[in-house]
C-alpha cells in the first residue's frame, strides 16, 4: 500500500535571515528599554501569604514609576 504523498518529489526550503520591517515590530535584542516595558511582560512567582490581588496592585504601583500605565494578571485567583 503507498502512502499519499510517496513518491512525490519532495524541495527542500531554507529559511533565511531577514531583518524585521519596522512597521510590524522588531526583535526582542533589538527593542529599546522603552519598548521592553511598555510592550513586555513580567513574571512574578508569588509567594504563598499574599494574594494575586495584591500583588498584581504592588506591581501596578512600580510600573506606574516607570511610566506604565496599563497592567494585567492572569493565573488562579484564591478569592
Amino acid at each position: 500500500m503507498k502512502l499519499p504523498l510517496e513518491g512525490l518529489k519532495q524541495d527542500i526550503f531554507s529559511i533565511r535571515e531577514e531583518e524585521t520591517d519596522l512597521k510590524y515590530g522588531r526583535f526582542p535584542e533589538k527593542r529599546s528599554v522603552e519598548e521592553r516595558i511598555n510592550y513586555g511582560f513580567i513574571l512574578l512567582d508569588k509567594p504563598a501569604g499574599i494574594r494575586s490581588k495584591t500583588a498584581a496592585y504592588i506591581a501596578k504601583k512600580l510600573m506606574a514609576v516607570l511610566g506604565v500605565k496599563k497592567i494585567g494578571y492572569s493565573g488562579t485567583l484564591e478569592d
